[in-house]
């Protein structure tokens, strides 16, 4: 299938884990259980009911190697300083946000205008998608209130 990049923005209520753990068990709902993954293909022999089978999906060879190039593929929070590692997901550090972003608390806004800029080939911008491939990076997001209201969630999933 080859490399992809994916974001999902979330709601955030002050945990980066059970953030990850809701984004990944609603996209594996969207994808398996109602049946838009692809061409509505299931494990063999394992069709998908719920969100609980979720771990299950790694079990199966086609899946288990090829991943579904969503933010299904990562499963790990790891520490900021931590090394980007095979189905992580690492919180920036405020030194890599404002690097990225221009900011140590970016927004939404920050983040689309990051996206952008990469998107452009403008130079320097390329970083926002530096992390190794079946890995993925987070960074809550401000509010209009400067409050944090959302986290953005990357990565890359592929070979």
């Amino acid at each position: 299938m080859g490399a992809s990049s994916w974001q999902y923005i979330e709601p955030y209520a002050g945990n980066l884990a059970a953030a990850l753990a809701a984004v990944r068990r609603r996209e594996f709902e969207r994808l398996f259980v109602h049946g838009t993954y692809g061409d509505g293909r299931q494990p063999a022999d394992r069709p998908f009911t719920s969100a609980d089978d979720l771990d299950d999906l790694w079990e199966d060879e086609e899946f288990g190697s090829e991943g579904t190039h969503t933010v299904i593929d990562v499963w790990e929070l790891i520490d900021t300083e931590a090394y980007d590692d095979s189905h992580t997901v690492r919180p920036l550090s405020d030194e890599e946000s404002v690097e990225l972003f221009g900011t140590s608390e970016p927004d939404r806004e920050d983040f689309e205008r990051a996206k952008e800029r990469c998107a452009a080939g403008r130079p320097g911008s390329d970083g926002l998608w530096d992390m190794p491939r079946w890995s993925a990076w987070c960074r809550p997001l401000k509010g209009a209130g400067g409050e944090t209201t959302v986290i953005a969630f990357w990565g890359r999933s592929g070979d």
